[in-house]
């Protein structure tokens, strides 16, 4: 089983889809905690308690893989054994193919994760890449008031604004997705990570029956017998 940590109930529909487009078999369950994303917006840093409790509740279901689709909860994914993020397979490959990324976040709890997650990669890759900054946070007022058309309408306006200042797009968060609709003549390559993500977990499930989460667990159970033993 595959589980998904949303901070928005809005990602549930586009994730189970994104999944049935690759595997119609694996079961999926979708946890939502919208307390996450409003408490790192109004104080501007992250529930990291909040975030690792929600984490092991949904150990408890025993998945083989639990995936976070929140960008901004990115820095608690890299120090929790038991999570991924959505965003990591999309960075590995915008490193390795591009020099000038566009990093494009409408909520400015979303910016520095992501940055941070596009220089580590690079590090590992051994690669220097150049990170245009594309701030849409105007737009994030039309996400709060539930307004999903104007809000991908206006990501999309302000997007086609850096069309000669980068190699690429890189849509930081996972709601930003449908901008891509409105922006057929757009030059430039447009990524997401929701759909790049799922795909490439699924095939790491498949190549790899054993999963992080399913190791982690298997190592807690392990260290559980041996305090016995002694």
């Amino acid at each position: 089983m595959i589980a998904f940590l949303h901070t928005s109930s809005i990602h549930i529909e586009r994730f189970e889809n994104l999944v049935r487009k690759f595997d119609q078999e694996v079961e999926v369950k979708h946890f939502v905690n919208e307390d996450l994303l409003d408490y790192a917006m109004s104080e501007g840093t992250t529930n990291t308690k909040g975030f690792n409790q929600e984490v092991q509740s949904i150990q408890n279901e025993q998945p083989k893989l639990i995936i976070c689709t929140c960008s901004t909860y990115g820095a608690e994914c890299d120090q929790n054994d038991n999570i991924e993020r959505i965003d990591q397979p999309i960075v590995e490959h915008l490193v390795a193919n591009y020099n000038k990324i566009g990093l494009a976040y409408t909520a400015k709890s979303t910016k520095r994760v992501s940055q941070d997650l596009i220089i580590r990669v690079a590090q590992k890759q051994g690669k220097k890449v150049d990170i245009v900054d594309c701030d849409y946070s105007s737009a994030w007022a039309h996400y709060e008031n539930e307004d999903f058309g104007k809000y991908v309408q206006v990501t999309a306006e302000k997007i086609k604004t850096y069309e000669r200042g980068v190699d690429v797009i890189f849509l930081a968060q996972a709601s930003m997705e449908n901008a891509k609709k409105h922006l057929s003549n757009f030059t430039k390559e447009v990524y997401a990570s929701p759909e790049f993500g799922i795909k490439s977990y699924l095939q790491r499930i498949k190549q790899d029956p054993i999963s992080k989460v399913s190791l982690a667990l298997l190592r807690k159970n392990i260290a559980g017998r041996n305090s016995y033993a002694f």
